[in-house]
C-alpha cells in the first residue's frame, strides 16, 4: 500500500476543561454533545492519522456561552493562553487559532488581536459565520478586518448556528444542514460586500470543504450579476460575475468531513489545487471524521497534488512550521 504525506490538520477543535465546564452550565438548542478532550487523546489522534501538526482552534458555539461582555473576553483571554501554553509545550505539534470576542464587541476584538499577534503569537485566528445577527460582511466589522489585514493573518472561518433558523426538529440539528450553508452564506457576503477584495493580506480558510460553496458558486457568480446589475449604494456595487467567481475562488478550503468522492470531485475541479487544506474535525467528528479520513485516503488522487492538500499548501500559510523541520 501506498505511503502517504504527513498531514498538517488546520481543523482540529479543544475543549479544555474550563470551557466545557460552562456548556454544561447552559442550555444549547442546537442538542450536540461535547465530546470529552484532552491533549493526550489529540497527539494520539494525530499519531494513528499521520499529523505531524495540528491547528487548534474553538468551536461553534465559541466564548459568547460566558454571557456578559466582561466575561466573555476573560473566557477568550483564557482560552488563548491555555492554547499559547499547549503550543509552547509542544512546538512541532501544535499552532493555534487564538479565539476573539463576538465581533459585534469591537473595543474587546481589537485588544485581543493586538494581545495575541503582539504576544502570543497566534498562527491566525478563528470567526464565526455571522455575529449578532450580522454577517462577516458587515460594515460595522470593517474596523476588525482592516486590523486583521494589518497583520497578514491567516482565519480560519467556522459555522455557527444561523440566527434565521430556529432549532425546529431532532432529525434536524443545525451541523448537518445548516452549518454547510451558514459558510457558504458568510463567504457569499465577504465578497459581494466587497470586503474580501477590499482587505487582500487576509488568508481566509473555509471550513469542511466550503460546505455549499462549491456547488452554488456558479449560481452566485451569475446571478449576483443580474441581481444587483445597475445598482450602486452604501449596499451593493456592480461586480461582473467574473470577479465575482475569481474572490470566491480566493478563498481556502479545509476537507474536515469533506473526503466523499463526491465533496472531493467538485472541489478538485472547482478550487485551485494550492488552496484545499487537511482537517479533521477532531473531535467533535468522531466516526465520521475516521470514514471520511478512509474515504480520502483512498481517493484517486496524484502523489503531488495529494501532497499540496495534506502538507505543502499549510506549511506556506504557516512559515513557522517550515523552521520547525530544519
Amino acid at each position: 500500500m501506498e505511503e502517504h504525506p504527513r498531514k498538517v490538520d488546520v481543523h482540529h477543535h479543544i475543549v479544555p476543561g474550563f470551557y466545557r465546564e460552562i456548556l454544561s452550565s447552559i442550555d444549547l438548542s442546537a442538542k450536540i454533545p461535547f465530546p470529552s478532550w484532552s491533549p493526550e487523546a489529540s497527539m494520539e489522534f494525530m499519531n494513528n492519522n499521520g499529523i505531524d501538526t495540528a491547528m487548534l482552534s474553538l468551536s461553534a458555539p465559541g466564548a459568547v456561552i460566558a454571557g456578559g461582555c466582561d466575561s466573555v473576553r476573560a473566557l477568550v483571554r483564557r482560552w488563548n493562553e491555555y492554547a499559547f501554553d499547549l503550543r509552547s509545550a509542544y512546538p512541532k505539534r501544535f499552532g493555534f487559532f487564538a479565539a476573539l470576542p463576538g465581533l459585534d464587541d469591537l473595543e474587546g476584538v481589537m485588544s485581543e488581536i493586538e494581545y495575541v499577534f503582539d504576544h502570543l503569537k497566534a498562527d491566525g485566528v478563528t470567526l464565526f459565520t455571522s455575529y449578532g445577527g450580522q454577517y462577516l460582511g458587515a460594515k460595522a466589522f470593517e474596523p476588525i478586518w482592516a486590523a486583521l489585514d494589518e497583520h497578514c493573518a491567516v482565519i480560519h472561518v467556522h459555522p455557527n448556528h444561523s440566527f434565521a433558523t430556529p432549532f425546529t426538529t431532532p432529525f434536524l440539528p443545525q451541523p448537518l444542514i445548516d452549518y454547510p450553508h451558514e459558510t457558504a452564506r458568510a463567504a457569499t457576503d465577504l465578497v459581494l460586500s466587497g470586503r474580501k477584495r477590499q482587505f487582500p493580506h487576509c488568508k481566509i480558510i473555509l471550513s469542511h470543504a466550503g460546505g455549499t460553496l462549491p456547488y452554488l458558486a456558479d449560481r452566485i457568480s451569475v446571478l449576483s450579476a443580474t441581481i444587483f446589475a445597475g445598482i450602486v449604494d452604501d449596499k451593493h456595487s456592480p461586480r461582473g460575475d467574473n470577479e465575482v467567481t475569481e474572490d470566491l475562488k480566493s478563498f481556502y478550503f479545509d476537507l474536515a468531513l469533506g473526503g466523499s468522492p463526491t465533496v472531493l470531485d467538485l472541489l478538485l475541479k472547482w478550487a485551485p489545487h494550492d488552496h484545499i487544506l487537511y482537517g479533521s474535525d477532531f473531535p467533535f467528528g468522531g466516526s465520521a471524521t475516521e470514514r471520511f479520513d478512509a474515504t480520502l485516503e483512498s481517493y484517486d488522487m496524484d502523489g503531488g497534488l495529494r501532497e499540496m492538500c495534506y502538507q505543502a499548501n499549510a506549511l506556506d500559510l504557516f512559515p513557522r512550521l517550515r523552521l520547525h523541520d530544519q
